[in-house]
């Protein structure tokens, strides 16, 4: 499997970064703007056993990507893996620990696009180097979003 970890101080308490990852429908706030993203299922608060599908992409071209939330640690985790998607293998933590003045959010995710060398190859060469950015981008746009919602 391939890890990626990417980590960022957010000036907020982990709970209110766990509330904010919580929401689902914030996954569409966060996401870029390319692909296009879009909730298929009921939004509810992440509890362990729940299924959140979504789709990613234009028209034919997109896929539809089902996630189990595998895990909740009130306040502190949570993580989800892919049930139906592009990927063999996806389990993906959201982290939230605590650090002066705020928290770090953290994302690590452990994937798998194909079960042989090339296919590892090509996770370092091109789905690793695709997964930073985006990563970086929800972490920017969750301080946002957060440092906004404590000004109002």
């Amino acid at each position: 499997m391939t890890l990626l970890r990417v980590r960022s101080f957010i000036p907020s308490p982990p709970e209110d970064l766990f509330a904010f990852h919580s929401d689902v429908r914030n996954l569409a706030r966060i996401s870029p703007p390319v692909p296009p993203f879009r909730l298929l299922t009921e939004p509810a608060p992440a509890r362990e056993g729940d299924i959140q599908c979504f789709r990613l992409g234009w028209g034919r071209l997109g896929v539809t990507w089902t996630a189990r939330i595998s895990r909740v640690v009130e306040g502190r985790l949570i993580e989800d893996v892919q049930e139906q998607g592009p990927f063999r293998r996806w389990r993906h933590q959201h982290r939230f620990l605590p650090a002066p003045g705020g928290a770090w959010l953290e994302d690590t995710v452990a994937f798998r696009l194909l079960p042989t060398a090339a296919g590892e190859f090509l996770e370092w060469l091109l789905v690793r180097p695709a997964l930073v950015p985006l990563f970086w981008w929800r972490h920017w746009q969750t301080r946002n979003a957060l440092v906004t919602r404590s000004k109002s």
